[in-house]
């Protein structure tokens, strides 16, 4: 015989401080873990969102990011002849040439200058780079100080608006107008500035790139491709598009792992609360537990009546933890990269995982707290507890 699930909904608030009590340190526990979860989310679904599994990127031999690969014009020159690239309808080859460097824009809440990074292109990347599509404005004129901007970055930086101009260049600092405003699937490249590569490397003083983008046919063996520039015909690192970015999302990692060591501790903190607030309900209950064990409830039914209250109070807490968190779902926030050295613009998300994730951590406190006053509960002798009552 088991018993009514609204008895034990009732006596949650007969001791109505300690039940607010545990249910304010699951809320807090649950609340940590969906917001800290939500930043590696928000960064793992951006990076996983960039690139091409078609396209090859191409970096100097031993640099690990853009930032840091300087590819001669006689180095990228080899490159022409990769087997299985892709070509345009004029016959060209689809390879994108791209210069990238830094500059500094302020944030627009706190005002806090962030790296964001500036990428040459000539007008080749628009086939080569298939996820880009502008929204907004026009694409920038070649042989004018005109850039375009990523969506992310649009939201994210200050003074990054159509119309409104800033400063790029170290030898040369020239006043770049903003034409228009890109979107890229929601990748990494929408955190970046695009602009002339050859009107970039004139003001940054440049005479290499960073990086070189094969766009391969359909059916093109990628790996016999990425041997054949390794190897000592070019001499260069490559790696397919999608491996590149997903190479920089072990920060997201390093954000689970931290996550998982912060969560632990919360939730051994709230094991405690959660049995504090069991064995008190036990110790106020001995006479009520031995009437029930007198009229015919088992062992087992009061020690599962105990564990059903502490999970009550542990999913209402977890409820209250995912509605406080989930108001930050949406917005976006910016973590600097300790590869290329600049930030990407994200958007926390509050997943399914992540609600399933809290709800696996809320349950698990409720059961581990409440299973030790449950079993003292259960092994309440009825003679001593109506003789003590």
């Amino acid at each position: 015989m088991v018993l009514p699930v609204t008895y034990n909904w009732r006596n949650l608030f007969v001791r109505k401080l300690s039940t607010l009590l545990t249910f304010a340190v699951v809320t807090i526990v649950v609340g940590v873990l969906a917001i800290l979860l939500s930043f590696a989310e928000g960064i793992k679904a951006s990076l996983r969102a960039s690139g091409s599994s078609r396209n090859i990127l191409v970096l100097k031999t031993g640099a690990t990011a853009e930032s840091t690969s300087m590819i001669s014009p006689d180095e990228s020159s080899r490159l022409l002849q990769v087997p299985g690239i892709a070509r345009d309808q004029s016959g060209a080859p689809l390879i994108s040439r791209e210069l990238c460097v830094q500059t500094s824009i302020p944030r627009r809440n706190s005002g806090n200058m962030a790296n964001v990074a500036v990428r040459g292109v000539e007008p080749i990347a628009k086939q080569v780079h298939e996820e880009i599509r502008l929204t907004r404005g026009r694409w920038f004129n070649e042989s004018s100080p005109e850039i375009i901007v990523g969506k992310a970055a649009a939201d994210r930086y200050a003074n990054l608006e159509i119309g409104g101009t800033i400063e790029l260049g170290r030898t040369s600092s020239t006043n770049y107008t903003i034409v228009g405003i890109f979107e890229a699937a929601g990748g990494a490249l929408e955190s970046e500035i695009w602009a002339s590569r050859t009107m970039l490397a004139n003001a940054y003083g440049r005479s290499f790139v960073s990086s070189v983008l094969l766009h391969m046919q359909d059916g093109a063996d990628i790996q016999a491709a990425i041997d054949y520039i390794r190897g000592p015909a070019v001499r260069l690192t490559s790696k397919t598009e999608t491996d590149y970015y997903g190479d920089l999302s072990s920060k997201s990692l390093e954000i689970v792992t931290l996550t998982t060591i912060l969560i632990t501790l919360m939730a051994a903190g709230a094991v405690f609360a959660v049995a504090n607030t069991m064995y008190a309900a036990v110790d106020g209950r001995r006479r009520e537990i031995a009437m029930l064990r007198t009229i015919g409830f088992t062992k087992a039914a009061i020690l599962t009546s105990f564990v059903i209250e502490s999970l009550m109070i542990c999913l209402v807490a977890c409820t209250f933890g995912l509605l406080a968190a989930s108001f930050i779902s949406g917005s976006r926030q910016d973590f600097l990269s300790d590869t290329t050295w600049t930030v990407l613009a994200y958007e926390l998300r509050i997943t399914p995982t992540i609600v399933v994730s809290a709800l696996s951590v809320s349950m698990l406190v409720g059961i581990i707290g409440a299973i030790a006053p449950a079993a003292k509960a259960s092994r309440i002798s009825i003679l001593e507890a109506l003789r003590k009552a």
